[in-house]
């Protein structure tokens, strides 16, 4: 890790419960001149999140529509909106989203950058609530919730996944902010300056790329703050059981490669995967001794029967354990009863990894171009 910088340290900070002054500051009297970028690809839904920036009780200084490329219509929307609101302004950037919030980040005006994903909508109050850490110098970065818009949660996988997004943001993120994602997220603009842009190299389709950013951030000195008030609506009315699956084992790929090239994660370690991996390996171990003992020996095929039998017993342990846990926190985070999904999920990590290993070795570098280095860190004065 790098020596912080002179009055700064890397230590995770949470808000106060009351933002300061300079959050509450109406559009007349912005406290920050703020740029936003908002992130699209051929999706319609962005129309909704800018009319929500255009409610803002601190007003932006400038709406960006980084569209990766759309070819739905989508861009012609926002370029119809930027002609009512001229703070909104289109941008053709194609790529990823890295790449695109890379184009995004060399136009933009503002001291402060926040991130919005196409698929959110912000509360008025979002971004001043968003900003007010920053009254704190130290503070690099900031982020909040994206809790399930209510009506979208059409599907038990959505379901599910809302209910595990609130746990996670109450028990991980706020405690680890680098595992923020950057949709909902506002970033001072000259932490890109000194620690360099968002890494192009990882992952392509589910880079990490804002975790590799924030642990970059806070590895040069600057705070990371999780802000449960800064909330927005997330839109989860295109996700089913199937759908959530592909997505966590998109992510795991990315997120093996961020892991064998930084070494760290969030979540996954070996002790929280231990219980989703010993139910099939007891399978499979028993399965092979079964197999090898029909040829070889009646002892053999009993070693298997009796592995295959505690796999079927470690299964069930685990899906009564997590049925029951997931009872006792559906009062705090409903959905919460589909627990037992969390199997499935957890399956969908450790294919993801392994489809990492295989694609792009132990490094996690092969087939992928190296990360490019930092600049030096400059002066913040």
């Amino acid at each position: 890790m790098a020596a912080a910088p002179a009055g700064r340290s890397g230590e995770v900070e949470r808000s106060s419960s009351s933002p300061p002054a300079a959050a509450a500051a109406g559009p007349d009297t912005p406290a920050y001149r703020v740029s936003v970028i908002v992130t699209v690809l051929n999706d319609q839904r962005v129309g909704r999140t800018l009319r929500s920036l255009q409610r803002q009780t601190l007003a932006p200084l400038e709406v960006l529509v980084a569209d990766g490329g759309s070819k739905d219509g989508t861009f012609e929307m926002a370029e119809q909106l930027a002609k009512e609101d001229p703070r909104i302004r289109p941008c053709r950037l194609p790529g990823n989203i890295p790449e695109s919030r890379n184009q995004a980040l060399a136009l933009v005006r503002g001291d402060l950058v926040a991130f919005l994903d196409a698929d959110e909508v912000a509360p008025p109050t979002w971004l001043a609530e968003l900003l007010g850490p920053f009254s704190d110098d130290q503070v690099g970065f900031v982020g909040g919730p994206t809790p399930g818009m209510a009506g979208t949660l059409r599907s038990v996988g959505a379901r599910y996944y809302d209910s595990y997004l609130r746990r996670f943001y109450d028990q991980v993120a706020k405690e680890h902010p680098h595992a923020l994602p950057m949709g909902n997220s506002a970033w001072r603009r000259k932490v890109f300056q000194e620690v360099g842009p968002l890494d192009t190299t990882l992952f392509p389709r589910a880079a990490s790329e804002d975790q590799d950013m924030a642990l970059r951030t806070l590895q040069a000195g600057w705070k990371g703050v999780y802000e449960p008030k800064a909330w927005v609506e997330h839109d989860f009315s295109d996700i089913d059981l199937p759908g959530l699956l592909r997505k966590q084992a998109t992510y795991a790929t990315g997120g093996y490669v961020l892991w064998r090239r930084k070494g760290t994660t969030y979540e996954a370690s070996t002790g929280r995967l231990f219980p989703y991996v010993l139910a099939p390996a007891l399978v499979v171990v028993g399965l092979l001794l079964w197999g090898l003992g029909r040829h070889f020996s009646s002892l053999l095929m009993l070693g298997g029967e009796v592995m295959l039998l505690l796999g079927w017993w470690a299964f069930l342990l685990l899906f009564v354990y997590l049925m029951a846990q997931g009872i006792a926190w559906e009062r705090t985070y409903p959905g919460a009863r589909y627990r037992p999904l969390e199997i499935l999920r957890r399956w969908s990590t450790l294919w993801g990894a392994f489809r990492g290993l295989v694609r792009y070795g132990w490094s996690g570098r092969k087939n992928l171009p190296a990360s490019p280095k930092p600049p030096p860190p400059s002066s913040n004065t």
